[in-house]
């Protein structure tokens, strides 16, 4: 898979050479006009996306789960405007924050399946049944490739209490992308699954995609310690979240699609130095966690033709990120 890496260094480049020309700026607390902002920076993310799907009925039932890591250094760019209200502080803010991952990505992709009852002891095709076997009967590890593309529009007011603090509304859109490749599979199976279902198979097994959309309202606060230093804390909830994912089983010749609604809730620190008038940094920290419920869909290639639909699914994701900012006003 292609990352536009490349190219968004270049851009920071151009950007940042251009920023750099002088700038004469008015003090901070005396500029009545709005401002442009413009920040890159690198960063952590760690955590998982998964898709647990089952289907039961009075006989019995099947249940399955694939744990994908996100664990992955960031490259990100930020933009933005900066409105002033009469004391010439800042009265508004709307950003876009966008960030790509820098490598492929680590950690192994997890696959678990049950299955209980008579689903369980049916004949498999070599004609022979296998006994029951409550709890987990086949898991799999595979290593993966990882592409990421995040973008987070956000927008907030503020509202002064005091010279120090600051506190208001808060919304945003936030957008998530993971592609994966799954390559290298090693399975166990256990109890008299373990025979027929332990093995290793080199190369590709799987191409999974999974997108997030998440609008999301919340609070926005700042606090001001002397003038070099700020503290702001984000709170975010949505009702909205959706996501939708597709997974080709590439051995299997079966592809999953399926589409998800719930919700999500988000918190994000950060702490800002001043390093000049116009110029800062930043250390930000960002939890994410995601829930949604829907069905998945089932179809397989392999010249049999069968599809299975309405099938359960719930695709949930927790994240945590970490993001080291140089940011200029201008």
């Amino acid at each position: 898979m292609i990352r536009p890496v490349s190219a968004a260094i270049a851009i920071t480049a151009s950007l940042f050479l251009a920023l750099s020309q002088p700038v004469i700026a008015a003090p901070a607390f005396n500029r009545q006009a709005g401002e442009g902002l413009f920040g890159f920076g690198l960063g952590y993310l760690t955590g998982s996306t998964l898709y647990h799907i089952s289907i039961y009925d009075a006989t019995g039932g099947v249940e399955s789960e694939l744990e994908f890591p996100l664990n992955t250094f960031l490259f990100g760019l930020e933009g933005g405007y900066v409105g002033k209200n009469a004391n010439g502080r800042d009265a508004f803010k709307i950003g876009l924050q966008w960030s790509t991952n820098l490598d492929s990505g680590s950690g192994k992709l997890k696959d678990s399946d049950w299955i209980s009852g008579t689903a369980e002891t049916d004949p498999l095709p070599n004609g022979l049944g296998l006994p029951a076997h409550p709890g987990l009967d086949i898991y799999s590890e595979s290593d993966i490739a990882l592409t990421a593309n995040i973008l987070d529009l956000r927008a907030s007011y503020n509202f002064w209490p005091s010279k120090g603090l600051v506190i208001g509304p808060l919304g945003g859109l936030l957008y998530q992308n993971f592609q994966f490749d799954a390559s290298n599979v090693h399975q166990v199976g256990y109890g008299p699954y373990a025979p027929g279902f332990t093995g290793s198979v080199s190369g590709l097994v799987l191409t999974y995609e999974v997108t997030y959309t998440i609008p999301y309202l919340g609070m926005h606060s700042e606090l001001l310690v002397g003038r070099g230093f700020q503290a702001f804390l984000d709170l975010g909830y949505s009702p909205w979240a959706a996501a939708k994912d597709r997974d080709d089983h590439v051995l299997r010749k079966k592809l999953s699609t399926a589409k998800t609604d719930g919700y999500a809730y988000l918190a994000t620190i950060t702490a800002q130095w001043d390093i000049e008038d116009n110029d800062f940094f930043l250390i930000r920290g960002q939890y994410l966690e995601i829930n949604t419920k829907g069905t998945q869909t089932q179809t397989f290639y392999d010249g049999s033709g069968d599809v299975f639909a309405g099938i359960n699914d719930k695709i949930t994701s927790k994240q945590l990120s970490t993001t080291v900012l140089f940011s200029h006003r201008f």
